[in-house]
């Protein structure tokens, strides 16, 4: 099987046999809500991270937590003005080109809309509840779903952007946005975890620039003029936001860029709206395009990934892997050949045997066909570690952690429910996280 990009590098992978004949939109699987996956009841696990964290590249547990409770209500406030205000007040901020489409849609509660998505999740009837949906039953799903998720990748996303932007990896370059390519990121939880990374992320350089400018114009005798009119100097770098998705997202995508550009949104006191203000200098470009990647040309795959800095694959790897073993695997190596040396490449994924796959092998001295399972993390380390060695290092690898909301504060997510039902339910999250960094071509054994 061979690889993409430059022709340069070229895998060789013994022959792996599909997995049936499975639905395309399995895919969609990968929002299958906590509520009906087992792996987010709160069994016993270690939360004490702080000896993993030691032997990683990238301190997760110091991200998460220069992600502040304030920030966090942000987020949500987000997906509640996005999602669940007026459509009156949302149109002010959204050019919908389908008015007048689906307004018998709108006049079903959330309520009914959630029930409705877990009977088609329950039934694992991917294609009724996405494929197939209304703009408005994904707008349901992104409300009760896609809100808590979004906590959780918050600080995982800062993390990985900080390492993205490091020294010494040809990415710290000044000049150049910050690409992010979201595989499976229509229902909009990684865009707006994405914007709120992005707003810690300045807030951070605002406290040293404020800093820098009250000490003492020491040494300015030094300072060479490149340097003070350096391109990183002249201007900030914006972030580039792709998600792409089976399912059209697209109205929920628009929905929530403009929540995250709004000043109507309600803010905390540390951290007041916009989310993202819409300066030029500041600013992120978020766009959405609704494509199946494993059907994905070889120039279509070049396109997307070009300049990208980090790619995430958030609860869909597993679900390609299903589709698809050979498909995904080629896909992998694919990325493996374009990506360029220093993109980071996040999977964050269920847990334990939830992400275990099996598929049928013909044993040549028997009838019947024996059942193969693999772990979803074997595959993915056998694919970048082994059958692409030298070309990725892993900088993080975990196969449980839990997010947990921070017990000290309250977070408010006041989406309420129709005939009495109380409000949507924030929860807690478990799952895997594997990272890894692009090497460069020196580094590919012959």
């Amino acid at each position: 099987m061979g690889g993409g990009g430059n022709g340069k590098e070229k895998w060789k992978v013994g022959p792996t046999k599909k997995r049936g004949s499975p639905q395309r939109q399995k895919q969609a699987a990968k929002k299958t809500p906590p509520s009906s996956r087992k792996e987010y009841t709160t069994t016993a696990v270690n939360n004490d991270h702080k000896m993993e964290d030691e032997n990683e590249h990238i301190d997760l547990s110091a991200s998460a937590k220069r992600i502040s409770p304030d920030l966090q209500q942000l987020l949500l406030n987000v997906f509640k003005y996005a999602l669940f205000s007026s459509l009156e007040q949302v149109n002010r901020d959204v050019d919908n080109t389908e008015e007048g489409e689906g307004e018998e849609e709108e006049e079903k509660d959330i309520s009914t809309q959630i029930q409705q998505l877990k009977t088609h999740l329950f039934n694992r009837d991917f294609e009724s509840a996405f494929t197939d949906a209304s703009p408005s039953l994904l707008r349901a799903y992104a409300l009760r779903w896609s809100a808590s998720r979004s906590l959780a990748y918050c600080g995982l996303f800062k993390g990985v952007i900080d390492c993205a932007l490091e020294s010494g990896h040809g990415l710290d370059d000044g000049k150049e946005d910050v690409g992010v390519l979201c595989i499976g990121g229509g229902a909009g939880a990684e865009i707006v975890a994405l914007a709120g990374a992005w707003r810690a992320l300045q807030d951070e350089q605002n406290i040293i620039k404020d800093t820098d400018e009250s000490l003492p114009l020491e040494g300015v005798e030094n300072l060479s003029l490149d340097e003070a009119t350096s391109p990183k100097q002249k201007r900030r770098r914006k972030m580039g936001i792709t998600a792409i998705d089976i399912a059209e997202w697209s109205d929920v995508v628009s929905r929530l860029t403009a929540g995250i550009h709004s000043p109507d949104v309600f803010g905390t006191k540390t951290f007041v709206a916009p989310l993202i203000s819409g300066q030029e200098d500041e600013g992120i470009d978020i766009s959405f395009q609704k494509m199946d990647i494993l059907s994905l040309s070889e120039e279509g795959l070049k396109s997307l990934l070009h300049r990208q800095r980090v790619i995430s694959l958030m609860f869909t790897l597993n679900e390609l892997f299903s589709t698809s073993i050979s498909r995904t695997t080629q896909l992998l190596l694919r990325m493996t050949d374009i990506a360029s040396p220093g993109t980071i490449l996040m999977v964050v994924d269920s847990p334990g045997s939830y992400s275990t796959l099996s598929f049928a092998k013909n044993d040549s001295t028997e009838t019947q066909q024996q059942q193969r399972q693999y772990p979803m993390k074997f595959l993915l380390d056998h694919t970048l570690l082994s059958v692409a060695e030298g070309s990725w290092e892993k900088l993080v690898s975990q196969d449980s952690r839990w997010f947990r909301k921070d017990a000290n504060h309250k977070l408010h997510y006041n989406v309420e429910l129709e005939g009495g039902q109380g409000y949507i339910r924030l929860e807690d999250m478990r799952f895997q996280i594997h990272i890894y960094r692009r090497l460069s071509s020196s580094n590919q054994k012959e």
